[in-house]
């Protein structure tokens, strides 16, 4: 924002306060307003006991997902608010995660019976006898997205790096081994593709077992290698702020997105809206056991898609192929008013979990208004009225429809 013909220095002043306080970041929500910062600052203290505090650096580190999903709230509630009392609540849960890093604590990956960088759990049942303990790159990466967005946050506001730089630096550390050492992704064989592009995607590692079955060197499903992708993406842009721009990682990620656009197929419904659809498995595991992606994990491509697009790699996901995701949920996912499918192509049956639950396709909100139909919050609104919820659910939901659900 340019404020040199502003005409007194209280103006200057309540604009710096706009800007550091309260603004709309570039995919923000300009709706948001002090209560709703102030109750979901209110919500910090009860989160850290019940989830942070205690619960890592320990033999089984928490699977990620829910923790996860509340860091990630922090991310989406500061970039929409810039209330840096947000931040300061995400560093201290950050600070809590990052010192139960394998790496410090010493506890050991029974997979490779060494200490790898990670979070190890025994949350799934690894092992070819079940119970061990490894660290694995999905839970790593739940961890390692909102570490990596806490840096790129503040290396791209200079004003934040007197208070938080050290803490940034840790964290972009602490990231980057964890990728440098793990090493998640290969090149897949199949590409070039046609288009000429080269793909990247997730393999499980060697001696991989999970409920029993041998899963070495195998592609993960989609959803998993856009998980284990995003925080790259964070990184990336962290180390150009920094005027390092890491082009190792801008590769990867673009070929990650490559790769996602090769499995996507394109549907037109009878209203001429045109909508992608996937399967769970990539398209060459097992044929006769293929199903459809199911509209949560199908949410978790779109958060990569969008991060991609935001951070300006844009390669093969056009802003028209963005409005075709959007139109994923809208025209395939939404099966009737309030109800919605299990698989994002209207298959499967009813979606029995609360509507709040599919929240992170909210990131695709403003490429949903070029359809025949509705948008996707209202969609989720209308959904959650009926079920007696509204989008103070929890705050990864309350933080999303801030962020993102601005009409």
């Amino acid at each position: 924002m340019r404020i040199e013909n502003c005409k007194s220095t209280a103006l200057v002043y309540v604009l710096m306060a706009v800007l550091l306080l309260g603004g709309c970041s570039s995919n923000g929500n300009s709706a948001w307003n002090k209560e709703d910062a102030q109750w979901f600052l209110e919500q910090h203290n009860d989160l850290k006991a019940k989830y942070f505090i205690g619960k890592f650096g320990v033999d089984n580190n928490p699977s990620g997902w829910d923790h996860g999903a509340y860091l990630r709230a922090y991310v989406d509630m500061y970039e929409a608010t810039h209330d840096i009392r947000i931040l300061r609540n995400l560093d201290e849960l950050l600070a809590v995660v990052a010192a139960g890093n394998d790496s410090l604590t010493g506890r050991v990956d029974d997979r490779t019976n060494t200490v790898l960088p990670g979070w190890g759990t025994r949350e799934y049942d690894y092992g070819p006898n079940g119970g061990e303990r490894y660290s694995d790159m999905l839970t790593n990466a739940l961890y390692a997205y909102p570490l990596a967005a806490f840096a790129r946050i503040v290396y791209e506001s200079p004003h934040l790096r007197a208070e938080f730089g050290a803490d940034a630096d840790r964290y972009y550390q602490m990231v980057r081994e964890l990728y440098q050492v793990q090493a998640p992704f290969v090149r897949d064989a199949r590409s070039p593709y046609s288009d000429g592009t080269e793909g990247m995607y997730f393999a499980y590692p060697e001696n991989y077992y999970e409920d029993r079955e041998n899963l070495s060197g195998v592609e993960a499903p989609i959803n998993i290698t856009a998980i284990i992708a995003e925080p790259l993406v964070e990184l990336y842009r962290a180390s150009a702020a920094a005027g390092q721009a890491n082009e190792e990682y801008r590769n990867t990620v673009e070929e990650v997105g490559h790769y996602i656009w090769q499995n996507m197929n394109l549907k037109t419904t009878a209203d001429g809206d045109s909508y992608l659809v996937w399967y769970y498995w990539p398209a060459d595991i097992d044929p006769d056991s293929r199903r459809m992606e199911d509209p949560t994990h199908g949410a978790r491509v779109a958060e990569f898609i969008v991060s991609l697009y935001d951070a300006g790699l844009r390669s093969r996901w056009t802003k028209e192929k963005l409005q075709y995701l959007a139109n994923t949920f809208t025209c395939g996912a939404v099966i009737g008013n309030g109800v919605f499918a299990n698989y994002i192509d209207g298959t499967g049956g009813i979606y029995e979990d609360d509507a709040a639950t599919l929240y992170e396709w909210l990131v695709l909100q403003r490429y949903s208004h070029d359809s025949s139909k509705n948008t996707i919050k209202r969609y989720l609104l209308n959904a959650m009225d009926a079920e007696g919820q509204d989008t103070k659910y929890n705050i990864a939901v309350f933080a999303k429809f801030i962020r993102y659900g601005d009409d």
